[in-house]
């Protein structure tokens, strides 16, 4: 299972997780985010990041513009769709970066939006619907998931923890390929709790 590390916001972070087993690493480009990064990255901590390891820019309904600009400064490899864009505004993006759409799951119903987009992205993620864009620090009821038919795989977000871990891996949908974590992981916004993401990263390889 692939992990994501998401809210980065320091070079010292950035430095610590690329010694760690990461898949991908997320930079929030939402003004409105205690975790918003742009005009503060700090450009030595980016290059560092090998190529084995996904930049990823999280939008929420930005213009075009920005996010192309936003992809060609800091070389994203993946974008992160997390608002209310329309299947042609997602699709516009393919082959620019990978194109992850985000779901926000309110009831098993929630999983027949992911249809509208199964030709304008490269994968899914499926968080936990809130009243405002972004993370909850809730889960929802991954029974749920059963309903998600498709064949495009996905991440799970929405306050997943060191506690509800091994309930995750009792989930046998063949196309989860990932977790993506935050706020859980955090020492406070925007700061990585290392220790807790060590142990998580233990447990996500067998251990105890």
């Amino acid at each position: 299972m692939e992990l994501k590390v998401c809210g980065i916001t320091t070079t010292e972070d950035i430095l610590a997780l690329i010694t760690l087993k990461i898949d991908r690493l997320g930079f929030i480009f939402y003004h409105i985010s205690k975790r918003f990064v742009y005009g503060k990255l700090i450009e030595d901590g980016l290059k560092a990041i090998p190529n084995h390891i996904k930049k990823t820019g999280v939008f929420v309904n930005a213009e075009i513009a920005e996010i192309e600009q936003i992809i060609d400064q800091y070389h994203l490899d993946s974008i992160q769709l997390h608002g209310d864009e329309s299947p042609e505004f997602c699709n516009h993006f393919r082959g620019k970066a990978e194109v992850i759409k985000t779901i926000s799951i309110r009831d098993k119903s929630s999983f027949e939006t992911a249809k509208l987009y199964d030709n304008s992205c490269d994968l899914f993620l499926f968080d936990t619907q809130s009243v405002h864009y972004g993370g909850t620090g809730k889960t929802f009821d991954w029974k749920w998931l059963e309903e998600y038919t498709l064949d495009k795989p996905f991440y799970l977000s929405g306050g997943i923890s060191l506690e509800n871990f091994e309930e995750i891996k009792k989930i046998k949908h063949g196309k989860l390929i990932g977790i993506d974590i935050n706020s859980k992981f955090e020492i406070r916004p925007g700061i990585k709790d290392l220790k807790k993401i060590r142990q998580l990263i233990k447990l996500m390889n067998g251990g105890q």
